[in-house]
């Protein structure tokens, strides 16, 4: 976390320390930039802020850097005797269905078919392999192995584990570049996919994805004591018949299975979580265990907020990217609703220096994988 209160005093004490006339010339006292809004600054993990278990890490993390320490610590059985709370962020509608034969009947969910209001539901056996485009799928598939073994994700003793590394390896064979894993913090691929054995598909995004290094990729997956094998992709990205077509002819030929996910909401990534564990052969103890750790520590941020915003709520929130705009997506919305801040300016535009100190944030967020200095965010520096 950068706080950046703390480095403009550090810098003042630095010039100060310097000689007093550096600090007349250098630091005046008049703060510039975004330092005047007084606002709390911090970075969060991007990858962390979508719809994945580890979601509940990003939400404690900004809890924390805003309010301090989480005020309650109540139980499964109180979440769920709060309605209020149970309803919008407790409960949720399933995506899969077993079948007596052992099968799964997933509901595949893109916007392509959301566009028609339409559903597809197609018949997937259990998986042993996977190729993935997106950290929805690698760290849902991350959580439930640590449940597993019982032990806590992104722990010391996690990364320590021989059997969650091959785990890890074993299963997640292929999918997104390599590379996004090193650029972009996601230790759950790095720390346990061994780079000489994973087979990229040419792609960072679903819409992206090379047919050709798809189809390897789905072949490479096959390795002896393979049954099955699936391609998990995002289906909020899928916004044609063609492109649906081309991922399911892919899996088709391959004969390997395809499903695709679209989690907007809390309670959509419960579902997902199910599917995804079910599909990978995860027990119904362990499947309930990483869901249910999320419904009780999210329900004592919720409570915490209420009590520390029953007075008066703590204004905006503005949260950019590396490109410099605002984020837009609905789960960073979801994220910044449940932690009591005005999302309005979430919008996905830019916001010059004189537009932000016209709405005054008072929580400005960025994102771990942004690169430029801290003086261009704060716009001290062009």
């Amino acid at each position: 976390m950068v706080n950046v209160k703390i480095i403009a005093v550090v810098a003042a004490v630095l010039i100060v320390v310097c000689g007093a006339a550096a600090a007349v010339t250098l630091f005046s006292g008049e703060k510039k930039g975004l330092y005047q809004l007084d606002a709390t600054v911090t970075e969060v993990n991007m990858a962390r802020c979508s719809a994945t278990p580890g979601v509940i890490l990003a939400i404690e993390q900004l809890y924390r850097d805003y309010y301090g320490e989480i005020l309650y610590d109540f139980t499964l059985e109180e979440a769920k005797a709060d309605t209020k709370f149970w309803n919008e962020y407790g409960k949720w509608d399933p995506i899969v269905t077993k079948k007596t034969n052992g099968t799964l009947d997933v509901k595949i969910s893109t916007a392509y078919m959301d566009k028609l209001k339409t559903t597809d539901i197609k018949n997937i056996p259990v998986c042993d392999t996977a190729v993935i485009v997106g950290t929805i799928h690698s760290e849902t598939i991350y959580f439930l192995a640590c449940t597993a073994n019982d032990v806590v994700p992104y722990s010391e003793e996690s990364f320590a584990s021989t059997e969650i590394k091959e785990y890890m390896n074993k299963t997640i064979t292929g999918g997104m570049q390599y590379s996004y894993f090193e650029n972009n913090d996601i230790e759950h691929m790095v720390k346990y996919i061994e780079k000489n054995r994973y087979h990229e598909i040419g792609a960072n995004t679903t819409p992206t994805v090379e047919t050709e290094r798809l189809l390897n990729a789905l072949e490479n997956s096959k390795t002896k004591g393979v049954k099955n094998t699936i391609f998990l992709g995002s289906g909020a990205r899928v916004d044609s018949k063609d492109m649906y077509d081309r991922f399911f002819k892919s899996c088709e030929v391959t004969s390997s299975y395809c499903a695709l996910f679209s989690p907007n909401t809390i309670p959509e990534i419960y579902s997902t979580i199910e599917c995804i564990g079910l599909i990978l052969g995860f027990d119904r103890e362990t499947i309930d265990e990483v869901i249910q750790d999320i419904q009780v520590r999210l329900y004592n941020i919720y409570r915490s907020v209420q009590e520390l915003t029953k007075e008066e709520a703590p204004g905006k929130v503005y949260l950019e990217t590396y490109a410099g705009k605002a984020a837009s997506s609905a789960m960073y919305k979801v994220i910044f609703d449940l932690l009591g801040f005005d999302t309005s300016l979430l919008d996905g535009a830019e916001h010059d220096i004189e537009s932000l100190l016209k709405d005054q944030p008072s929580y400005i967020v960025f994102f771990t994988n942004d690169y430029r200095s801290m003086d261009e965010k704060m716009r001290t520096k062009t």
